[in-house]
């Protein structure tokens, strides 16, 4: 008998827990999932671009091009029910790529080698039946489309478009919830990037492949309305940024990604003019393979024993401190 009590309360515990865990999974699925890091965030990014530029090269030579994608919007991927706080956000990685053919056998034989390659990869291949026309005035292509998931849970489909009639690709990395401010981390930092002894230059790189290089710090001359009043400050310096981005995913660059220490340079005053290339308050991409230079502005009205700064290439990725010395 108190075997049977204590089995049953067993029981009786064991769907109270399932139970707690289901509702909080319910709750956890409306809400868009669970909260990730935007480290996260950039690797699925970098995932669906990289996903999409494989079916790419596994299609005939000539039917699309890799560099060539156009950013979806997404209107499912929203905080409908108030579950974002303000420090997190949410964005839908999902890229699409037009694809030519000369007529329905040749895509229908890309559609082939697709399920061969998905195959040999272990993916599942779902068949996507032919669209019906959405305006019968204007006909398009009735050939059938496949879809498949890869191993990073990118969902990948090629189809023919609803409203352009032509074949497409489509890679969709899935909504991401995530915390602006757990960005990509550094794997190495140098020089001024330690943040402790100061250095005439510095230099990170950050695990998905970005690097930056900071300094040295040079003195210059400003334009005469340079420092805001027409008169030029006593000293006045400029700072090389160099951003090269060696990663899977472009990087969009602000003027406030650079930021000083409060009260670590007191009298020391940046000159909002600068970056030039920043100064339209729209972001500066650095996209794949490419790197961009910067120069921040800084003056004082007395020499300065250093300058010390922080710096995060874009909303993505940690900003560290660095520690320059002076000429």
């Amino acid at each position: 008998m108190v075997v049977r009590r204590w089995l049953i309360g067993l029981a009786a515990g064991a769907a109270v827990v399932w139970a707690c865990s289901a509702v909080s999974d319910f709750f956890e699925d409306i809400g868009g999932g669970p909260v990730r890091s935007a480290a996260d965030y950039r690797k699925q990014d970098i995932n669906t671009r990289e996903a999409g530029r494989r079916i790419i090269g596994d299609l005939r030579p000539g039917a699309g091009h890799g560099d060539r994608l156009h950013e979806e919007g997404s209107t499912s991927c929203v905080d409908d029910l108030g579950f974002d706080d303000g420090g997190v956000t949410r964005k839908q990685p999902h890229y699409t790529w037009g694809l030519h053919y000369s007529g329905e056998a040749d895509y229908l034989a890309d559609l082939g080698r697709l399920r061969a390659a998905w195959e040999r990869r272990g993916w599942k291949t779902e068949d996507q039946p032919a669209r019906e026309p959405v305006n019968p005035d204007r006909p398009t292509p009735r050939w059938p489309g496949i879809r498949t998931t890869d191993d990073h849970g990118v969902t990948i489909a090629i189809g023919i478009d609803w409203y352009t009639g032509e074949p497409k690709l489509s890679a969709d990395g899935g909504c991401i919830r995530y915390q602006r401010d757990n960005g990509v981390t550094a794997r190495k930092r140098t020089g001024a990037a330690d943040g402790k002894s100061p250095a005439r230059q510095g230099a990170i790189t950050y695990d998905d492949g970005v690097q930056v290089s900071i300094g040295p710090v040079q003195p210059m001359t400003p334009a005469p309305d340079a420092t805001g009043d027409g008169t030029p400050a006593a000293h006045t310096y400029r700072v090389p940024v160099t951003v090269t981005n060696l990663s899977g995913a472009p990087v969009e660059l602000r003027s406030y990604d650079i930021g000083s220490h409060a009260g670590e340079n007191p009298g020391v005053k940046r000159l909002k003019g600068y970056p030039t290339e920043l100064s339209s308050g729209g972001p500066h991409v650095v996209s794949e393979g490419e790197s961009t230079r910067l120069e921040y502005v800084y003056t004082a009205e007395t020499e300065p024993s250093h300058l010390d700064l922080t710096y995060g290439p874009g909303e993505l990725h940690t900003p560290y401190p660095w520690r320059l010395s002076m000429p």
